[in-house]
């Protein structure tokens, strides 16, 4: 098996900045042999004749790479939960399938970035299978993007608790979109430092509004690799 690590991308709420930060993720470790993934996309729009993934779009395009089929199991065109559009479309979203395309990228790639559709509790089949479980059946750590905006604090605990509940691993949190005037929003700061004390936990990063790329070293850092 040549994986090494991997990281699985899920945010608070709807919004976060998710696709956002797994595309600066996937450019930091891209040209060192790292891939990126998303296991099935809701909301899909055609393109010559077939569905493209509007994230997997977007993340190719922040990392100027080409759009590759490969990254992506399911593609839905209804914009909605992935169990409800597959159930609108007739489409049956079979996890043995992700997981035997998740085994060949993890044959591929020494690094990988993982993007989920939503938050931990988004359905993938109705009653049966949640992001949770795919996250557990993948064994891999979470990446949490969060707001540092109102009502980050109640939010960010609730999905850190019940990620310590499923006693999945949690890698680190992103705080996205972060005002550039980061002393004059001390309310901001404030957030993240409760969010910080709160959860217990020390490794995060901070992404501001516009930022493009994560510095190397905080890179490094944040995932526990060498990049270079």
């Amino acid at each position: 098996m040549k994986l090494n690590k991997g990281f699985f991308v899920i945010g608070t709420d709807t919004g976060i900045g998710k696709t956002y930060v797994s595309s600066l993720l996937y450019k930091g470790i891209k040209d060192r042999d790292g891939g990126y993934y998303k296991p099935v996309q809701s909301g899909c729009t055609r393109k010559n004749g077939k569905l493209v993934a509007p994230d997997v779009d977007f993340v190719c395009s922040m990392a100027e790479v080409e759009y590759d089929d490969k990254m992506v199991t399911y593609t839905l065109e209804a914009e909605v939960s992935p169990h409800l559009a597959s159930e609108l479309e007739n489409t049956e979203i079979d996890i043995e399938n992700i997981m035997k395309d998740w085994e060949n990228l993890k044959e591929r790639y020494k690094y990988m970035v993982v993007e989920g559709a939503g938050g931990l509790y988004v359905p993938l089949i109705r009653d049966k299978f949640y992001i949770f479980d795919l996250i557990k059946k993948m064994e891999l750590p979470v990446i949490l993007v969060c707001s540092s905006r109102v009502g980050a604090i109640n939010h960010s605990m609730l999905t850190i608790e019940m990620l310590k509940k499923l006693e999945i691993e949690i890698q680190g949190l992103v705080f996205n979109k972060v005002t550039n005037d980061f002393e004059r929003d001390y309310f901001e700061k404030d957030n993240i430092d409760i969010v910080l004390k709160l959860s217990g936990i020390k490794n995060s990063l901070i992404i501001r509004e516009g930022e493009r790329t994560i510095p190397e070293k905080e890179l490094e850092k944040f995932l526990g690799i060498e990049v270079k």
